[in-house]
Order: C-alpha cells, then structure tokens, then sequence
C-alpha cells in the first residue's frame, strides 16, 4: 500500500530541481514516490504524509553540497540535512518543516585518514559504523572504533545528534575533534586548529583560537558537515566484557549508587548501560514468544518470565574492562567487591586477548563494547509483531542516582502501560549523569497505537520537565515542545540560538525548526 503524496511544486522550486540535476546528476536527484517515503519516517503510519520530502538529494562531494547551498538560496528553497538517515526511532530522514528537501549524504562515504599513532580517524557522514569497522579490520588497524547498538548509522551524523556507544569513547559527541562545514551561504570553515592551513594538530586538539565553536554544528541547523576527525581508542591487550544482573526491580536504586563512584573514578572507564528484562527479551524474540494476553505484561508476570531464563535479571547491566590483564583483573575485583551491597546482585565477566577476540562467543553487549557493529537490536521494534514494527524514543537527561533513576522510572512506567505499551526501558550511564530511553513499540500499520506513542512522548516532555527533567534527542514532532521546557530567564538560550540563526542563515535554507531553531520568516508559524 502506497499513499499518494505527490506535491505541488512551484515554478521557482522546479527551476531549482533542474539547477541541483545540473550540479549533482540528475540521477541524484529523486522525486518519485517511493524514493521521497524511504527518506520519510521510517515508523510512521502510511497515512501520515507530514514529513514525506518532496524530493531527496544525494551529492557526492565537498564541492557538490556547497552547490547545493547556493542553489537553495537562490530559489528560497529549504534543507533537510542527514547523514545516512537512519535514526529512525527519532524521525529517521523526516524533515521537521513539510516542503522541505531531504539532502542525504550517504554517498560521501570516504574513510579519509587512519592514524593509528594518535587513535584517530577522519571520515566523511556517509560512512557507517559497519563500513568503518570492516575498514579497520580488512587492513589490519589496531584501533577499536566506537559503534552503538546498531551499526548501520552514520559515524558523524550519530556523533551530531549527540549518539552514544559503549567503549571509552561512548561520548561521541566529545570523541569529535576537528571538522569540515559548509556554512547556510556556501561557505567552507574548518573548525579548531584546522582554521590554520595545514595544521598538523587539526584532529588532534578540539580547541583552536578564540571560541571552541564544534558543538554549534551539532544538534543545530548552522551548517553541514562533511568530514570529521572521531577518536578511536588504541586495541587493548585485554577485554573484559561484565554482565550484572538484580533480581527484584525495589534494588535498582541501590545499583546506580553503587555504579556511580565506580563511574567517576572510572573504575568502570566505558559507558555502561542498565536495561529491564523486557527490554532484553525484545532483542531475542516477540512478545507472543512470552506472553499472549491482553494489554502491557504484568509485573509478576514478568518475574516469573524472568525466573525461566538464566542469567536475565528484572534489571541487567553491561560494562566493559580494557588494558593490561593485572590491571582489569584488580578492576574487575573491586567492581564486585564495591556491587555487593546490592541485595540479590550477579557480576560475571568474559575475559579475552584484545588481538584475539573470539567473535562468536561474544552476544550483543560483549560485540558493541569492543567497538563491534552489530544489528540485533534493531529486532526490538518487531516486539509486539504485526506488518511492519516501528517505535519512538523518548530520552532524558538526570544525575546519575538510584533516587532520580526511581523518580522517572515511577512516572514513565505507569504512564506507558496506561496508552497501552509495554515499558521497554532502560539508562545509559556517564560518570555523573545517565539518560533515561524508553521505547514505545508499535506496528505502524496500527495508526491509533502509533498517535498514542507519539502524544504519549509530547505529554511525558512536558510532565518530566516539572522534575527537571529535560530530553537530549526527540522525533521532529516534539522538537518545539522539548525546546519549549528550555526555559530559563525566558528561553534565554532558545533566542541566543535564533539570533545565531538569523546571523549565519538570513534566508534560513537551512533545516528549519530543527530543535526549535527556526528562521526569522518562519517563527511566528512555529
């Protein structure tokens, strides 16, 4: 089934196509149907035509996206920006603003530069952590690049939406050292000590001179990036990958006090993640696999599910160790010693040579934290069956203590199994804060169950801010509203960032509305 969304475009918009055939190939430029809905919202109903582009774009190049630009600009045409575009639980390729272009740079898929001397690499948005790993590995690199939990996404693109994975460069945002934009005129600037031609330090020092301005191009509509530096961590001589699991879901607050000086010490050096039983489940089978009643699973029937399966936990949590055997041994050591206060708690670990991974004795957890892309998890959106499963993300940013963790556990649960949704939650771990991701799982094809994921993620936005809670990423349709709870002295830093907007994109070409940023013409409509 296809739902017929063809647009009506304007002359000045169709002088424009015919301009970005001429620069990029008119093979590049798509405005047939099922091109422009495969660059849409992968896990929206068919029947939701909001956020279908009216045509996608795929340039090659540097040079080809500053065409672009400058076209865009000339017939007031405006952007949409991704990478590869599958950061489907938040929108994937969908444009906030209907009318706008999708331009996708999965063709820019350069690995430009290994160096294995200083732990970097420099590649282009188009490259994926699949494609990286299996760079690394084809020519021998001892360099373990970050991944997260599915390997098909961009390495830059994740990266910009402030992504995360699971080595000692988790925070891949931070791991980002000196970049390549084209500005919303056409404009090229490299960023830090690449401001200096030829800087040898350009991937190696984040700061240049005057403001450090890397983080404006992330999460932002200010510019295009089209190449990056992304630190990597240098292949460790042992690996340890850790399994922790708590029986009963009351000792969960005590687990992420526990884990938190570990955290700081770094003790635990990687970025942890603790998951509900479901949550682990969804990755392996569906729902109908464990339970066909009606309505969210009971908790005691999750316990008794939970009781059936060895080493699953009502609650779970992976880390990983990384250096010299006597070093992660004595760390693995303390880790135990310093979790045993939690009541009901299991602590295993896997070890193995760095240069010798046995792959195939490694799950999911074991393969994404030594840097190994995976794409497991990505059956978690098939969890309740159906034609075809989708899922939204809701992710939120508290301290990392077992008080806050219980506060939004208790609001977010109830509120989930009310619309309807099993809670398949979970938190990613830093050293002193964590994100709380819940996913609520649908099958789009069930229109009325994807309108509740979706107004559930609106209301829980505006309920967790009154905590102070506040979302780090979120789907296009709530953009304004997670902007909105940004409210300090009057949305001081919403009107800092349009003032940005209106400076470095007057035309404002540029993915409008992108984080509740929008262009001077366009704000009063927002």
């Amino acid at each position: 089934m296809t739902i017929d969304t063809e647009p009506a475009l304007s002359a000045s918009f169709t002088e424009a196509l015919e301009k970005f055939r001429a620069a990029i190939g008119a093979e590049h430029v798509a405005t047939d149907l099922p091109t422009r809905q495969e660059f849409a919202d992968p896990y929206s109903p068919l029947e939701w035509t909001d956020y279908v582009p009216p045509a996608v774009l795929q340039p090659a190049s540097t040079e080809e996206v500053q065409a672009i630009v400058r076209i865009a600009n000339e017939h007031g045409v405006e952007l949409w920006v991704n990478s590869q575009g599958r950061n489907n639980g938040y929108g994937g390729s969908a444009p906030r603003n209907p009318g706008a272009i999708v331009v996708n740079l999965r063709r820019m898929n350069r690995i430009l530069e290994v160096n294995e001397e200083f732990s970097y690499v420099v590649v282009e948005p188009g490259v994926s952590f699949n494609e990286l790993y299996d760079y690394l590995q084809k020519h021998g690199h001892r360099l373990w690049a970050d991944c997260p939990d599915i390997g098909w996404g961009s390495v830059i693109g994740n990266a910009l939406e402030h992504g995360f994975g699971y080595t000692v460069n988790g925070d891949r945002a931070n791991s980002v050292c000196g970049m390549q934009v084209v500005l919303p005129d056409g404009e090229l600037l490299r960023t830090g000590m690449g401001a200096m031609t030829d800087n040898p330090s350009w991937h190696l020092s984040k700061r240049g001179f005057g403001p450090m301005v890397d983080s404006l191009f992330m999460q932002s509509n200010y510019g295009i990036v089209t190449q990056a530096g992304i630190w990597c961590m240098p292949q460790p001589e042992t690996y340890l990958t850790g399994w922790v699991t708590i029986e009963d879901d009351e000792h969960l607050p005590a687990l992420l006090d526990a884990v938190r000086p570990l955290m700081i010490d770094r003790t635990i050096p990687n970025y942890p993640s603790v998951f509900t039983a479901s949550g682990a489940l969804a990755v392996v089978g569906k729902r109908r696999d464990f339970y066909d009643g009606e309505g969210p699973i009971p908790f005691e029937v999750s316990k008794a599910i939970v009781a059936q399966i060895p080493n699953l936990g009502m609650w779970n949590m992976r880390f990983a160790l990384y250096g010299r055997e006597n070093t992660v041994d004595a760390q693995f050591e303390n880790i135990k010693e310093a979790l045993s206060v939690v009541p009901g708690i299991t602590v295993t670990g896997t070890k193995m040579r760095g240069d010798a991974l046995d792959v195939s004795a490694l799950d999911q957890s074991g393969k994404v934290q030594a840097g190994i892309p995976d794409m497991e998890m990505l059956n978690t959106s098939d969890w309740v069956g159906g034609a075809k499963g989708g899922h939204i993300g809701f992710s939120t940013v508290l301290p990392l203590t077992g008080r806050d963790g219980r506060r939004i556990i208790d609001l977010v649960r109830p509120a989930s199994e009310e619309a309807g949704f099993d809670y398949i939650g979970g938190f990613l771990l830093r050293e002193r804060s964590m994100m709380h991701v819940t996913l609520m799982v649908y099958d789009t094809a069930d229109e009325p169950a994807a309108a509740r994921a979706r107004d559930l993620c609106g209301d829980l936005v505006t309920t967790t801010a009154k905590l102070g809670y506040g979302e780090y990423r979120c789907h296009p349709s709530n953009m304004d509203t997670v902007a909105g709870t940004f409210d300090y002295n009057d949305h001081a830093m919403l009107r800092f960032y349009e003032r940005l907007k209106d400076a470095v994109d007057p035309n404002g070409i540029l993915a409008a509305g992108k984080q509740g940023i929008w262009p001077q013409r366009l704000r009063q409509t927002r």
